[in-house]
């Protein structure tokens, strides 16, 4: 007895199936590349850079308009409340005093505590064309002298 093949359990000959195939893995690819871009953008845009009060100076008119942080030491008797008395004005200067001082507009509202003279500080924001750095964060630095200090009782009235 012989039996005769038929075609009703093969797989279907028709050139669709490799179309599809093709048509899934770009698909995959395009949004697999708008992932990756989407993340890489993402980075740039949050991306702060760390530098001294020189080290930015140096950068020249490239650096300006670009978000940074930049550390220096409070350039003493400098600090000055803003005339609207929201922000403060001061100046910050590398510790080695290898570069001129930087001046800095705060307008981000209250300012550290131990903010004093020659006390470290870190300002985020981005630097003017006319030199001066506007800040959005203000960070001070706790000097190592009181570290181990005993604490201060105060009277409040």
């Amino acid at each position: 007895m012989a039996y005769a093949a038929t075609s009703s359990g093969s797989a279907p000959t028709g050139s669709s199936a490799p179309f599809a195939s093709v048509k899934l893995w770009v698909a995959g690819g395009a949004i697999m590349l708008a992932v990756v871009y989407l993340v890489v953008m993402g980075l740039q845009n949050s991306a702060v850079y760390f530098l001294t009060v020189s080290e930015l100076q140096a950068k020249g008119a490239g650096a300006h308009n670009q978000l940074f942080r930049v550390s220096g030491n409070l350039v003493p008797g400098s600090a000055a409340p803003d005339a609207s008395g929201v922000g403060m004005h001061f100046q910050i200067a590398d510790a080695a005093a290898t570069s001129t001082s930087l001046p800095v507009v705060y307008r981000g509202g209250q300012v550290p505590d131990i903010m004093g003279d020659n006390v470290e500080i870190v300002a985020e924001g981005k630097l003017n064309a006319d030199g001066t750095f506007v800040a959005n964060t203000v960070l001070a630095k706790c000097p190592s002298r009181l570290e181990n200090a005993p604490p201060q009782e105060h009277t409040y009235s």
